[in-house]
């Protein structure tokens, strides 16, 4: 991620005519298809800063300016669909009305992600997929400058210019990341001179000043850290006095238990950043590093160029509102397994000390673990969706199924949508796998598998994919099974566990029976 384009945004906000003079970079490998009744090419024209900097590039499509909304030449390979509705143009009440019955016509023609943005008035459709972006926030920080209707003969809609340029900042930086791939899963921060004012190993614990600022800056981290992302530190200092660190100041906002994991050394911090994904057992283009030095900067973009990097600034507070805009930190929806991932992550270190000492038999029995399945369960599909669209090690076919794509594999007759929940004496996982398969004629098709990263290792891979594929077939009352799969960037994990378990169901259906392992663990199903 580029430090200029970071300074670029938010040294100071940039002007319209900045933004349109900016030449997009990122290759233009998603698409929005836009339906409105209002202009909304304004908007766009000043996203290509906002989009090269969450590494987005999109292009658009329009429909015609249509008030009924009947959704028109369709293009159902769009990536997600913007719905841009001015209600100003119907009587009162009348527009939330109409978006709830045409939204719901077009949920069954399309099963993509649908983002609604209302003008004038508030809506909520109540149709599962579909995301709400209220301007209502906006409209009251501006005030009379959120509307312009002296220049809406010219530029096609009421919203004024400074409207529009807060609009595509949102867009750029949350909304469509948030839509369009999968979330950052952890962030990595530097200590001295990033959270604080000072350098611990020379100033001491006590001398260290808390700014504003920094308060602000580690107030917002440990709210990250609150909805779920990994907070990690790496840090040129000796780790006891890291490890005294927040004892010795009780006035930061941030305390140890906010950090899953917390490293100090003299070695090049892309080592830390190496061990760090390690432990999580994540990819490093799922981290944020940041840092005031430019040098270590540019030292980890060269050791980890598919990390993302955020500059600190001397001033806390900048940092934090930086941090604030970070397209990939920009949650939808939070589900009941994003406050667990933490303790279960560091709940692996012990993990990984039983499976040095005992053997494979004796570790999994010493864990207590508790395996539960279930099958085409209406409550998970949000868990579901969310895991398809974040992970990248474990999966078999890059599916990337939305919301309403798993509701209507659950409601279907012909697909079976199982889902297993793991814990142990150590920490509860949540729901950590999903497979989804359908009838074919004289057998079951695997259609796609994903398995968290942080259940992988412990173990039992084959007893979780395994023992849910038997699930599937038992439920559609076939025997035999044929696996799709395909080669991506990262899924070698999944790749080396197929052609190891389900390689002779790769080419054509096969007799597939699989018993669960009963005598070492506590299987159920829901």
């Amino acid at each position: 991620m580029s430090i200029e384009l970071q300074k670029f945004l938010f040294d100071s906000p940039p002007s319209r005519a900045a933004l349109l003079r900016y030449t997009p970079r990122q290759p233009k490998s998603y698409r929005v298809q836009v339906y409105r009744n209002h202009s909304f090419e304004l908007v766009e024209h000043t996203l290509g800063a906002y989009l090269d900097y969450a590494g987005l590039g999109v292009s658009f499509s329009y429909s015609g300016y249509d008030d009924s909304f009947s959704f028109l030449e369709l293009e159902p390979d769009a990536d997600l669909v913007l719905v841009w509705i001015d209600a100003g143009r119907y009587a009162p009440g009348a527009a939330a009305e109409l978006m709830k019955e045409r939204l719901a016509q077009l949920r069954l023609r399309y099963a993509g992600p649908l983002l609604l943005i209302p003008f004038g008035a508030e809506m909520d459709p109540g149709l599962s997929g579909v995301t709400v972006f209220s301007l209502k926030p906006l409209a009251e920080a501006l005030g009379p400058r959120f509307t312009d209707e002296r220049a809406k003969a010219v530029t096609g809609t009421a919203l004024s210019g400074k409207a529009m340029l807060a609009i595509s900042k949102e867009l750029g930086l949350r909304y469509l990341p948030a839509l369009l791939r999968p979330a950052l899963k952890a962030l990595v921060v530097d200590l001295d001179n990033t959270l604080y004012q000072g350098v611990l190993g020379e100033d001491g614990a006590e001398r260290l000043v808390l700014t504003e600022g920094h308060r602000q800056l580690q107030s917002r981290l440990k709210e990250l850290s609150r909805q779920g992302f990994f907070l990690c530190a790496a840090s040129k200092n000796d780790q006891r006095d890291v490890d005294a660190l927040f004892d010795a100041r009780p006035d930061f906002p941030l305390r140890r238990e906010d950090f899953t994991l917390l490293l100090a050394s003299w070695a090049p911090k892309a080592e830390a950043v190496g061990q760090i994904a390690a432990f999580l057992n994540i990819h490093p283009d799922s981290m944020l590093f940041i840092d005031d030095n430019i040098g270590e900067l540019t030292a980890m973009a060269l050791a980890q160029p598919d990390m993302k990097l955020l500059l600190a600034w001397e001033d806390g507070g900048r940092t934090a509102q930086a941090l604030d805009w970070f397209p990939g930190l920009f949650k939808l929806n939070a589900t009941e397994d994003d406050a667990k991932r933490k303790a279960d992550v560091q709940a692996n270190r012990q993990r990984q000390q039983l499976q040095a000492a005992l053997s494979q038999e004796d570790y999994i029995r010493s864990l207590g673990l508790r395996l539960r399945f279930a099958c085409d369960k209406p409550a998970q599909a949000q868990r579901v969706a969310e895991l398809a669209n974040k992970t990248n090690q474990f999966i078999f076919n890059y599916r990337r199924y939305s919301l309403p794509q798993v509701e209507d594999m659950m409601a279907s007759p012909d697909w079976r949508v199982v889902t297993v929940s793991l814990a142990d004496r150590l920490s509860d996982s949540g729901l950590i796998g999903v497979a989804v398969g359908r009838a074919e004629a004289d057998h079951v098709l695997l259609d796609e598998c994903f398995v968290s990263c942080r259940a992988l290792g412990r173990g039992i891979d084959d007893v979780i994919v395994l023992g849910a594929l038997q699930l599937i077939a038992d439920r559609l009352g076939r025997s035999r099974v044929r696996v799709l799969f395909q080669t991506g960037p990262r899924n070698a994990p999944a790749e080396a566990f197929v052609q190891k378990h389900l390689a002779p169901y790769l080419a054509a259906p096969a007799d597939f029976r699989y018993e669960l392992p009963r005598d070492l663990l506590d299987v159920a199903f829901e």
